[in-house]
């Protein structure tokens, strides 16, 4: 009946911690199938060995069929989270920090709800025991009957506190479920945090494993016996330990939330940025228009005069030969005309006002800095993809390029290139930007690191492009390769 027990105990354990891995982590994809069974299945064989291995016992307690002190479980303990760790290693993807974090809470959980409900279990199971011991002292029952009910409540009892404190556990898992997202996005730091609590519960687990019992002879020292008052203490902080837990993944929950408010905050606020850009762009534009038409009509009297003046100077040529300062006036005039009309010309014509103000804003910029600046991007008003977004994307991925051209030494060549096509539905924008190839730095899963002081604020850029792809299920990615720095990007049309 015992071998049963276990068997049922290290099925619920096994599916407990699939069900804790869902959503978390993802199986690799020649495990797609059949992966969680088998994982189970591994699970449930080795939570039957490391309860009933002879092998195991007598490296623990020897030829001595008893268990001389609690603090031997601390071995299996560490031997079952050696082998989940292991066992998610072999059959989920994911950092492994990641992988850790969640063998520790786990294991912690399930340590904490066994003490928080032992306690109870304990008190039943000996109230009982001494009922029966009066009724066999008086006579009621006899030594064979009271030693099968005995026998009979070990068993019950046992499945008792299995369905007992599994039930909290998958209690307490399901409510971290419910605050927690994907843990594939979160940082090295966010698991760092939440480790703390499961830490501090699988500590204060050992700690109770440590003294929990010692046998003298055949003489058993439960630490309930010796301290009345931690049949009190131990569920309490059993359950203070579980709710921190819970508790901590859902103030990292809110604080994520948070993050991504304010990120949000920032999205709009360059949004609305660019907006006042390209407003104040087209205002300019126009104001230069609306002047040149006012002095358009004195431009030409002003040229009528001069002209005027240099034929009258033609025809006295004979006699004095000099005609040059009515010239001179003329062609100063003249550049002066054009260089008010250079102002407010636009070099690339997108086929879209906000994607024109844009290309032409950044390519005075490079003319500014002495950078190359060549354009071929067409808007694509067929695929019914938004200007603003479009312009969100040129924007960035324009001032990230500008500004990579700046950091170049003399001997690279600055040099941009945007460029953009449609291929069926999708379209497909491509940046090429002059860059110190050696100064482009990578974080461990290839993101692009800056080389900023205010490392979070930069990054809101890349997330701001990565927002817009995202919204037409896109693409976005990027290399290097010889002093040049390659953007590309792929959205999907709309309208198509």
């Amino acid at each position: 009946m015992s071998y049963l027990i276990d068997v049922l105990e290290s099925c619920i354990r096994g599916a407990l911690i699939l069900y804790l891995c869902n959503g978390a982590i993802v199986l690799k994809s020649k495990y797609t199938r059949q992966g969680k069974y088998i994982f189970f299945l591994l699970f449930v064989v080795w939570g039957l060995w490391l309860g009933n291995s002879k092998w195991l016992s007598i490296i623990l307690n020897g030829n001595d069929p008893y268990i001389e002190r609690s603090s031997i479980g601390i071995v299996k303990v560490a031997l079952m989270m050696i082998y989940c760790f292991l066992l998610m290693e072999v059959f989920y993807e994911g950092s492994r920090l990641l992988k850790f974090y969640l063998v520790l809470l786990y294991e912690t959980i399930i340590e904490l709800s066994r003490f928080g409900t032992h306690c109870f279990w304990s008190l039943g199971i000996n109230a009982y025991i001494n009922w029966l011991s009066e009724w066999m002292l008086k006579g009621k029952i006899n030594i064979d009957k009271f030693t099968f009910m005995i026998n009979q409540v070990e068993n019950v009892g046992l499945t008792l506190l299995v369905l007992l404190y599994t039930v909290i556990s998958f209690v307490t898992i399901r409510a971290i479920r419910k605050y927690r997202k994907d843990m594939q996005d979160v940082s090295r730091q966010g698991i760092l945090f939440l480790m703390i609590s499961p830490a501090v519960g699988l500590a204060f687990g050992i700690t109770l494993r440590c003294i929990f019992y010692n046998r003298n002879g055949m003489q058993i020292d439960f630490l309930y016996d010796k301290y009345k008052g931690m049949y009190v203490i131990v569920p309490v902080m059993a359950f203070l330990c579980v709710l921190s837990i819970v508790y901590s993944t859902k103030v990292y929950e809110a604080l994520m939330l948070a993050q991504e408010e304010k990120s949000s905050l920032l999205f709009y606020k360059q949004q609305l940025t660019d907006m006042t850009g390209h407003v104040q762009e087209l205002e300019r534009l126009y104001d230069g228009i609306r002047a040149v038409r006012h002095d358009m009509g004195n431009y030409i009297a002003d040229m009528e005069q001069l002209l005027g003046l240099e034929m009258q100077q033609d025809e006295a040529e004979d006699s004095t030969g000099v005609n040059e300062p009515a010239r001179a006036e003329a062609k100063k005039y003249l550049y002066h005309m054009k260089a008010a009309l250079d102002g407010m010309t636009i070099r690339y014509s997108t086929g879209n006002p906000v994607t024109d103000v844009i290309t032409n804003r950044k390519y005075r910029e490079c003319e500014k800095d002495d950078i190359g600046f060549d354009c071929d991007f067409i808007y694509p008003e067929e695929l019914g993809i938004e200007a603003f977004d479009l312009g969100i994307l040129l924007n960035n991925a324009l001032d990230n390029a500008i500004e990579a051209c700046k950091k170049c030494d003399g001997r690279i060549k600055s040099d941009i290139r945007i460029h953009s096509y449609i291929k069926g539905k999708m379209f497909f924008i491509r940046v090429e930007n002059s860059c110190n190839g050696e100064a482009v730095i990578y974080s461990q899963d290839r993101e692009l690191k800056t080389t900023k002081e205010d490392e979070w604020l930069h990054g809101i850029g890349l997330k701001n492009m990565r927002s817009v792809v995202d919204r037409y299920y896109g693409t976005m990615s990027y290399e290097v390769r010889d002093n040049v720095f390659y953007l590309t990007v792929m959205l999907q049309g709309k309208n198509v």
